[in-house]
């Protein structure tokens, strides 16, 4: 009886992931958030089409985004995007403040919905810009910290 019950449960919040999911992304593209916050560039909100798997920082040179990295960590850190910000408030030599940073996070399409994840929010990506990994269905946002704060989409 228990476990028909916990079943039907999970059947229940599954279905609503289900509607969800299907409600809030689109299979043919990935979806891409910028926001340059401080900065001063407009927010860019963008479905770009695509058909496979792709590492997010080769994703962001394809469509026009000039991503620069740092000489200690290579491509894995975003020190710059699209010139910004600018070389007399970042040198891009080593790890860029705490306080002033592009930080990178990813909203994965569920196959199978969580149930605990009705929201499918955003989350820090757990690797490198480099070797994140992402295709259609999926989001990316790249979002510069001001003071130390991230505004999640």
């Amino acid at each position: 009886m228990v476990y028909r019950i916990v079943l039907s449960i999970a059947v229940l919040l599954g279905g609503f992931g289900v509607i969800s999911v299907a409600t809030n992304s689109n299979p043919d593209c990935i979806n891409l958030y910028v926001d340059y916050g401080v900065l001063g560039e407009p927010t860019v909100e963008e479905c770009i089409q695509w058909v496979d798997e792709v590492k997010a920082l080769d994703f962001l040179k394809n469509n026009g985004f000039k991503v620069q990295g740092t000489a200690k960590y290579g491509d894995a850190v975003v020190c710059r995007l699209n010139n910004l910000p600018g070389i007399k408030e970042e040198s891009c030599e080593e790890m860029p403040s705490e306080k002033a940073y592009w930080a990178i996070l990813e909203k994965r399409k569920q196959l199978i919905p969580n149930p605990f994840d009705l929201n499918g929010k955003y989350t820090w990506a757990q690797v490198g810009i480099n070797e994140l990994s992402i295709k259609p269905g999926d989001s990316l946002a790249l979002v510069f910290a001001d003071n130390g704060n991230v505004r999640f989409p």
